[in-house]
């Protein structure tokens, strides 16, 4: 039978407290078990603080949530984002902004203030629990939505900087495994499907590894002209660790990739929001570079001020048949005590069907950041999120990822893998926990999903259990991609089927990327303490990694990815459940 794969979660301070009350009187863990008694991988999973409950097969073991400290009641949507219920007050929220020149958006003390009489906030993150085994006979369909970002990765940099491991509730197995370039073929003109399998590296003897790649066009220099609109935080919080300074640098840097027949705009948002450039041609960017380097740190933050005014200037450019492009530079913080973000992304929202999309870059180093509204933003914007914690971050960024704020080719997409039970006994989904979709929704095509950006491939990774006895004829999965045009709006879908015969012999038999794959995957999985990976040592990455130094030793991606888990195996201790 089909299930529901929505996940929905109770949040706030006062039900984490009652929760873990709760599981303190009971003595007991919730639990449901496999019947599989000898299987390798015991299926016991804890319900935990963090109060994410499921409807779904898809999401069931959590870990303790250190999102938005508020006790106030949650708001689920279908990208999984966790937000506060609280609404930024703004008497003139439906006002347009000015036309020309310099102006502002708001009232001159709105928003939160930086700070506001409470504590600067910590590093807010989420956690959306650990996929389960599921039974292919049960649940054959697997559907998700498709995700570029690449924030969570970057995060890990920034806590190996400090001599530290990033809290689990940070691991995002899916954008460390995204952040690695794939072995896919280029697509032509939209997207590709790629499907390969072989044993599983750190399974149980027998499990088999599923790659489903997904793969982008390859930048190209010939791309239709675009209306780039900069809102950059210019609030207190953003002086510290040069945040801001980081920011403009960035700007500066996609400013300078902008061709002939582009055009670029800039709201900055402190007390209120600012629209310090109108749009310049491309011959006249220097007058925005001017600008940028004259921004400096100072007051509250009214960041709906500035999302508002950006859009509204964003209208008319739509208006007349352009292209647009928003990026978002902030640390998210200052939406973090007496008011809270909902009526922000609310608002992205509603925005979301106008085409304009949403790049959200967060910047800062230690001790306070936002990343779930970040993340939610990106993801209701219909764009992408990337983490820059110092310049060589923003360098990497501006090499390998900036052509996703230009350039897209596909948008509200989602895969459908449907399982062969008489091939497969039972598969778990390696990360996308908060990327679920209802199985029954992958057609609709009025719904939000995900999207994939540009150039970078898109990789999701399955454990399976084959049945005994399954013949090499036997198909393994059936996996369907559907996405939008963002030309057309049309839908376009693709379909590809992988056998139990093209599952490789010997993990030696799979190429070096999808070896590459499986370490990073294993890598997040021990630091974000995931059931299946309990007991693990990160030596045994550490060995498959070193087994594809001869081909991949040359690559900078593959370089830095030894380095990090060479710096994460000084501080990480293997943890088992009793």
């Amino acid at each position: 039978m089909t299930r529901s794969k929505y996940v929905t979660s109770a949040r706030g301070l006062l039900g984490a407290c009652l929760l873990v009350l709760a599981f303190a009187l009971a003595g007991c863990a919730g639990e449901f078990e496999d019947d599989d008694d000898d299987d390798p991988y015991q299926t016991t999973t804890t319900a935990t603080a963090d109060a994410t409950t499921t409807s779904t097969s898809q999401a069931v073991t959590t870990a303790a949530s250190s999102s938005l400290a508020s006790a106030t009641d949650s708001s689920d949507d279908s990208d999984g984002a966790a937000t506060t219920a609280s609404v930024i007050q703004d008497s003139n929220e439906d006002a347009a902004p000015g036309k020309e020149g310099i102006g502002y958006f708001g009232p001159e003390s709105g928003g939160t203030a930086n700070p506001n009489d409470r504590p600067l906030p910590l590093m807010y993150f989420e956690s959306h629990g650990v996929n389960p085994f599921v039974d292919a006979d049960e649940d054959p369909l697997s559907t998700f939505a498709l995700d570029g970002d690449t924030a969570s990765y970057e995060i890990l940099g920034l806590y190996l900087g400090e001599a530290r491991l990033p809290p689990p509730e940070s691991v995002r197995i899916e954008e460390y495994v995204n952040s690695l370039p794939q072995d896919y073929p280029a697509a032509s003109t939209a997207l590709g499907l790629h499907l390969d399998a072989g044993p599983s590296p750190f399974g149980p003897e027998g499990y088999v590894l599923l790659r489903v790649g997904v793969s982008n066009p390859r930048p190209d220099t010939d791309r239709d002209p675009v209306s780039l609109i900069f809102i950059i935080d210019t609030s207190g919080s953003m002086a510290s660790d040069n945040r801001l300074g980081l920011a403009k640098t960035i700007a500066e840097g996609i400013a300078d990739r902008m061709i002939d027949g582009d055009r670029a705009a800039l709201v900055t948002y402190g007390d209120f929001a600012v629209r310090n450039i109108d749009f310049v041609n491309y011959d006249r960017r220097s007058n925005l570079v001017t600008a940028l380097r004259g921004l400096y740190a100072n007051g509250s933050t009214y960041a709906e001020a500035g999302l508002r005014m950006a859009y509204g200037m964003a209208e008319d450019e739509l208006d007349e048949g352009r292209t647009v492009r928003l990026v978002l530079f902030s640390d998210g913080v200052a939406n973090v005590g007496a008011t809270g973000p909902e009526s922000i992304l609310e608002f992205v929202d509603e925005q979301a069907h106008r085409q304009a999309t949403l790049t959200a870059i967060g910047v800062g180093i230690s001790g306070n950041y936002n990343d779930v509204l970040m993340e939610a933003l990106a993801n209701r914007g219909n764009g992408t999120y990337h983490y820059l914690y110092d310049h060589a971050a923003g360098e990497e960024y501006l090499s390998e990822d900036v052509n996703g704020v230009f350039t897209e080719t596909a948008r509200d997409a989602r895969i459908q893998i449907e399982f062969n039970a008489d091939a497969v006994r039972k598969y778990r989904l390696i990360g996308y926990e908060n990327r679920a979709v209802a199985d029954e929704d992958f057609e609709d095509d009025t719904l939000d999903f995900g999207e994939p950006g540009f150039a970078r491939d898109v990789t999701a990774l399955y454990e399976l259990r084959l049945e005994e006895g399954a013949s090499a004829s036997d198909t393994l999965a059936t996996v369907r991609l559907r996405w939008l045009s963002p030309a057309s709006g049309g839908a376009i879908e693709t379909s590809a089927g992988i056998s139990v015969g093209d599952v490789a012999g010997s993990v030696g038999d799979t190429s070096a990327h999808f070896r590459q794959a499986a370490a990073v995957a294993e890598f997040a999985e021990l630091l974000r303490k995931s059931f299946w990976a309990q007991c693990g040592e990160i030596s045994a990455v550490a060995d498959l990694l070193d087994g594809i130094d001869d081909e991949l030793g040359g690559d900078s991606d593959y370089t830095r990815l030894v380095g990090r888990v060479a710096r994460a195996s000084e501080y990480f201790e293997p943890y088992c459940k009793e």
